[in-house]
Parts: C-alpha cells; structure tokens; sequence
C-alpha cells in the first residue's frame, strides 16, 4: 500500500505510522507515542470531521484533523 495521511481512512481501519511530517504538532505526537512503526486502528471519526479518534498500543487518542494531517501512514 502506499503511504497516506491519517485523515485519508475511514473509520475500522488499521494501519502503521510511517512518518511525522514536520509541524506545530508534530514534537507532542511524538511525546504522545505517534512515532513510526507504531499499529493503530482507526476507532471513530466525529460527524463533522473535526476529529479522529485512534486505538494505538494500549490506549485511545483523540486528535484534531488539522494536526492528523501530518501523519503519514500505510494502510493495512
């Protein structure tokens, strides 16, 4: 598969972080464990597309669409 903003899935999906492009944001993603190589699973995303919510290790994340964006990803 080839490589893809976060935002681009939809909700049940799954995947791998391949890449933090750099932003505002991309330091706290890090911190907060987005870090390449890392599995998640698309849990919900808000009605009105302001938000994703993530299942990554053991626990959820929700983050805002503009600071997803920089979270390049393969699809499962």
């Amino acid at each position: 598969m080839e490589e893809q903003s976060i935002t681009k899935l939809r909700k049940g999906a799954s995947g791998i972080i391949t890449e933090i492009k750099h932003s505002k944001v991309s330091q706290r993603l890090i911190e907060m464990g987005l870090t390449p190589g890392t599995s998640f699973k698309i849990r919900s995303i808000s009605p009105f597309g302001d938000s994703i919510a993530i299942r990554l290790n053991d626990f959820a994340l929700s983050l805002r669409l503009s600071d997803a964006l920089s979270i390049m990803v393969r699809s499962k």
